[in-house]
């Protein structure tokens, strides 16, 4: 019997000619810093993955620094662990981590293409994983030493498991997505409220009032007090907050100045500088109020939380849904191909003055630097109309389970992070854009498979 070439075998051939094409081209689109020092891939928060990793290979303690018996809290271990398996094996060389992020972020388009192929079809999966393969921000992210690949790599296996569990009412695929959600949870803590707060809606979405949602609750909580909860108390007790990190202090510099921003008009670079000096000050001139990094931290909630009672409408201007969140991130694909360099302050011109004068004083008013990335951006913009496009059809149709999965994975990670508006955020996001925008196109061409709907 002739097999179609939609079976699993060609599909998953299929799919790992995509992956392959996906690290070719991360590669050749970083491979002037590639063929660098590694110095090129690092950026403001990479040291604060690299010096635990350092600390790991030193001591084996997850500290500040080698030796410093200073309890490392600001992030995550799950990055750091990573970078210090890549350099124990690479003998501490920086740039191999960017190749082996290449292979993470090309690895990504696999389950991105498993996802598409059960919402949709077989087309429907080498579509979703090829514009993943394609799509500017994660290809230009790709290599840098931040946490960002990673965390896309994890919540695309946590989706295809969720839409597996919505198309077949599984609790077992629940529950791995449940356990890849929770590896996500140890890149970056912006997973933590899809596991406490969404994925317990969800299950009931998923499966109605019945045994299989008391399933699903059960191994949430026993996954969150097994595989969470344990570093969160960990944190607490070297001082931090019950959290998987301790920045979340930080949100009164970064947002409180964006908030400032409009109430004053002033730059928020400055603000933002001129709040984290104060606040420093404040703490060295009152340390025995502040014995302790929590002391800290609740002190500039409440100043962050002071500003949003005194400011409102600023603050809902600003930390309500951004456009510019959207944005592909062509200076990184510039600077990975040294055509730029990175830490000129755009951000503050683009709150300030809008995207084309950020972009004016980014390039230096050389826009003719665009034109290796246009095919890249073309797709970006493909990949926006195909998510619209599928979000009408879900709306007339009222597809609310598949809308609710939009919700939490695709608006949540994407603005979640308020006025930071930068465009390596969209990468967790990424998966469930891609896989409704596949499931459009091939809805238009009318050659889906009665039993696969959009």
């Amino acid at each position: 019997m002739r097999l179609s070439v939609f079976s699993s075998k060609y599909f998953f051939s299929g799919l790992w000619v995509i992956v392959f094409l996906a690290l070719a081209i991360r590669i050749l689109c970083a491979l002037p810093v590639l063929c660098g020092d590694g110095s090129e891939l690092l950026r403001f928060d990479s040291h604060t993955y690299l010096n635990p990793a350092y600390s790991l290979l030193a001591d084996g303690t997850y500290s500040t620094a080698p030796d410093s018996g200073e309890a490392a809290t600001t992030r995550p271990p799950g990055y750091s662990v990573f970078i210090a398996a890549v350099l124990l094996v690479s003998g501490k060389s920086l740039v191999c981590l960017g190749w082996v992020g290449c292979l993470a972020g090309a690895l990504t388009c696999f389950p991105v293409g498993l996802c598409g192929r059960s919402m949709g079809n077989s087309l429907a999966g080498w579509l979703a994983a090829l514009l993943l393969a394609l799509n500017l921000t994660a290809l230009a992210h790709s290599p840098m030493i931040l946490a960002d690949t990673l965390l896309g790599f994890f919540s695309a296996w946590g989706l295809f498991f969720m839409v597996r569990s919505l198309k077949h009412g599984s609790v077992a695929d629940f529950s791995f997505a449940v356990l890849f959600f929770c590896a996500a949870c140890y890149f970056k803590p912006i997973v933590v409220p899809v596991i406490v707060l969404a994925l317990p809606l969800l299950t009931v979405f998923f499966f109605g009032f019945s045994r299989k949602t008391l399933a699903g609750w059960t191994l949430l909580w026993i996954s969150y007090f097994l595989f969470l909860a344990p570093w969160m108390l960990r944190n607490y007790r070297a001082g931090a907050d019950y959290d998987m990190d301790s920045n979340r202090g930080d949100l009164y510099y970064h947002c409180g100045s964006a908030i400032l921003g409009v109430v004053t008009g002033e730059n928020t670079g400055v603000i933002r500088n001129r709040l984290r000096a104060e606040t420093d000050r404040y703490f060295v001139e009152n340390q025995e109020m502040f014995p302790l990094l929590r002391d800290r931290n609740a002190y500039n909630y409440r100043k962050y939380f002071g500003l949003i009672r005194r400011y409102p409408f600023a603050f809902l201007q600003t930390h309500l849904p951004q456009y510019q969140m959207l944005l592909p991130d062509l200076p990184t694909f510039l600077e990975n191909n040294r055509k730029t360099i990175t830490g000129r302050g755009t951000l503050d011109v683009m709150r300030a003055k809008g995207v084309f004068a950020a972009l004016k004083h980014y390039l230096d008013g050389n826009f003719k630097l665009i034109l290796p990335a246009v095919p890249f951006l073309l797709m970006t913009l493909l990949l926006y109309a195909g998510v619209i496009g599928c979000l009408l059809i879900w709306l007339f149709k009222w597809r609310w389970r598949k809308l609710a999965l939009f919700a939490v994975f695709g608006l949540y990670l994407l603005f979640a992070g308020g006025p930071v508006v930068m465009p390596r955020y969209q990468i967790p996001a990424l998966p469930i854009l891609c896989t409704m925008a596949a499931c459009f196109y091939i809805l238009l061409t009318r050659k889906s498979n009665r039993r696969e709907k959009v």
